[in-house]
């Protein structure tokens, strides 16, 4: 490996999106608002997303899936060169 006097100034997130029974759920639009611009990813076919290259500090992602309630997820801490991994679970959406 070689040293190349870059120091890595940033963190990653990682996480995975699953319904109350476990299951994976791919298309959900994740919102990262923080330390940064706001950023935007959709989970892949196995529930799981990233965002890669975050500045150090507090986020926070709000995840949204048409016919599941919003969840918010407050206080995410990225650090410099770690990597973070959350789970969120949805619930299905209550039909007035």
């Amino acid at each position: 490996m070689s040293k190349g006097g870059k120091q890595l100034q940033t963190g990653n997130l990682y996480g995975e999106v699953t319904d109350s029974q476990g299951e994976p759920l791919p298309g959900v639009t994740l919102t990262l608002t923080g330390a940064g611009p706001t950023l935007v990813q959709v989970t892949n076919a196995e529930g799981q997303f990233r965002f890669l290259s975050l500045a150090p500090g507090l986020y926070a992602v709000k995840a949204k899936l048409e016919g599941f309630s919003t969840v918010d997820y407050p206080s995410i801490n990225i650090q410099v060169g770690r990597n973070t991994s959350i789970e969120i679970q949805m619930t299905p959406a209550i039909e007035d």
